[in-house]
């Protein structure tokens, strides 16, 4: 492999979805670390989803995941940052405290890939917001931080995140008016790349699972290769979260983009991902097991 395809790390956003039972994980009922577990098995990062919505998770639940993902020592976390803070603009101290001592836990074991920062479509590039946005960097200062904007006033601005600690994700969505386009951001050390999928219609319709109900095709996914190539001459490490999670989506582009990313161009697939996206079957060695086709070592070795 080039040097290039050295510093990625490939995942989809969280690990706890229901309808991984169906089309990635060999059995239903497993616990969250079991799922964990498996999943690290196969990516080699997450994007943690519930810490955006949950605000009792703290150190002890970072020590689980850690725990869980023994067996993968590449694996990283990606927390997406509560949306109090964001969606809210609220900053609660006690929240903060533990929000710190996750970041800590992760940062301490070599476990974390960056804060996510994502706002929403009506955080506008105001005065008042860039204040609050400078606020949140100075709290998490010492932490590697990445920022989604939805709206494209922000787009000029990228350039300065940098003063700030902060470095802007590259962000793949819908090609609908006012949303922010894909752009190549000042990368430094690490760069961030979120891809939500292009259901234009399902975006405007403002329902979260219709939102992410895509499946990007051959050509697209080539396309947000060469993007990568890009971004891999910028950064030394890029993290790519694929969070068109509807219908298990996420899953097979993936899997997909890993192995288009391999020397063989084969790749380990999870029996149930192959049962439920049959195509996936060309990038398949056939040497397999009930639960995963091939073991994760080829995976390892080419990138």
């Amino acid at each position: 492999m080039s040097k290039a395809a050295t510093g990625y790390r490939i995942g989809i956003g969280g690990w706890e979805h229901d309808i991984l039972d169906h089309c990635f994980y060999p059995r239903r009922g497993m616990d969250s670390p079991e799922r964990l577990a498996f999943y690290s098995g196969v990516f080699d990062t997450v994007e943690v989803r519930a810490t955006f919505w949950d605000d009792t998770l703290a150190e002890g639940d970072a020590r689980k995941w850690i725990e869980a993902v023994r067996d993968n020592r590449r694996f990283t976390f990606n927390v997406k940052l509560h949306s109090s803070f964001t969606h809210r603009k609220s900053i609660k101290p006690a929240l903060t405290r533990d929000v710190r001592a996750l970041l800590h836990t992760l940062l301490s074991a070599d476990r974390l890939g960056s804060l996510l920062l994502q706002f929403p479509y009506a955080f506008t590039n105001t005065h008042a917001n860039r204040t609050h946005l400078t606020r949140l960097s100075e709290i998490f200062a010492g932490y590697p931080m990445h920022v989604e904007f939805r709206h494209d006033s922000w787009t000029q601005d990228l350039s300065s995140l940098p003063e700030h600690s902060l470095v802007a994700a590259s962000v793949d969505l819908p090609r609908v008016k006012q949303l922010m386009p894909y752009a190549a951001a000042p990368a430094g050390e690490r760069a961030y790349v979120r891809l939500h999928g292009r259901n234009e219609k399902g975006w405007l319709l403002n329902g979260v699972d219709t939102r992410y109900d895509y499946l990007y095709n051959e050509k697209e996914l080539r396309e947000i290769r060469r993007r990568l190539e890009v971004l891999s001459r910028r950064a030394e490490e890029v993290t790519v979260v694929f969070n068109n999670t509807t219908k298990g989506k996420a899953v097979a582009n993936a899997l997909s983009l890993i192995a288009s990313l391999t020397e063989a161009n084969r790749i380990p697939v999870p029996a149930a991902t192959l049962r439920e996206f049959p195509y996936l079957q060309e990038t398949v060695d056939i040497n397999g097991t009930d639960q995963m086709v091939l073991g994760i070592g080829q995976y390892r070795r080419a990138i």
